[in-house]
């Protein structure tokens, strides 16, 4: 079972949303894709502006840089359910001017990673949550814990 997860938060570091969903079989591609498309749908529906993408992933980056500059790239073009994500995440960036993409080490994305795994294990297709309607239990205690310590590793470590 596969599943992706995500995290948007302001430009001091605090969380805004975060997202988990299940996706059953799937690809790591295909799931960073999805995670992609779910965060660009959320800053679309919100209207929220200057916008730093991070990712643990060089290929879904280097991709989603092509795919911001008009160009398929070849290993998605290639895959036609990647190719479907691809011409969504497309629409979305066509209206997006004020977006970067940055890859970051996998250790300073652990948050994106355990809410990934909850998607996985989760019996639910999706769950989206503004961060102060996450209800108080072990998942906001776990998103906490872990964006404070991602938060530090930025800050100590300058990634």
């Amino acid at each position: 079972m596969a599943g992706y997860g995500g995290v948007i938060r302001d430009e001091k570091g605090c969380i805004l949303y975060i997202f988990h969903y299940s996706l059953g079989r799937a690809t790591n591609n295909m799931a960073e894709l999805m995670a992609l498309e779910k965060c660009l749908e959320i800053l679309k529906n919100d209207n929220l502006q200057n916008i730093i993408i991070e990712a643990d992933s060089e290929l879904i980056i280097n991709s989603v840089k092509r795919i911001y500059c008009g160009s398929a790239p070849e290993k998605v073009s290639r895959h036609w359910r990647l190719l479907r994500v691809y011409q969504r995440i497309h629409a979305h960036l066509q209206n997006m001017r004020t977006l970067s993409f940055k890859h970051v080490r996998r250790t300073a994305n652990k948050l994106a990673d355990i809410l990934a795994n909850k998607g996985a294990l989760c019996s639910k297709s999706s769950n989206k949550y503004r961060w102060h309607e996450v209800p108080q239990g072990r998942l906001r205690d776990d998103c906490l814990s872990q964006a404070n310590t991602d938060r530090e590793l930025y800050q100590n470590r300058g990634f």
